[in-house]
């Protein structure tokens, strides 16, 4: 079974070279890899004021929070 081993990863490397090779020089695949490419840039960069928005939204939010956890923490001490 261990001698399997070094069989086993000679077939896989022919195969992945295969396959790779394979696609390379399919031009389907190069015209999927290009939409595709378009389609995550395109998304990315619509998505950019949205994720500069959100953070900004996050920042708000954890000045608000901090305060009010400053504020409670005087107003318990103050009790005391």
């Amino acid at each position: 079974m261990a001698s399997d081993v070094p069989v086993l990863k000679l077939v896989n490397f022919w195969v992945n070279k295969a396959v790779t090779e394979t696609l390379l020089s399919s031009a389907k695949f190069h015209e999927f890899a290009a939409k595709t490419h378009h389609h995550v840039s395109s998304i990315q960069k619509n998505a950019a004021p949205l994720i500069k928005e959100g953070t900004n939204t996050a920042s708000v939010f954890a000045k608000a929070f901090k305060e009010t956890i400053i504020k409670e923490s005087e107003n318990i001490a103050k009790k005391k």
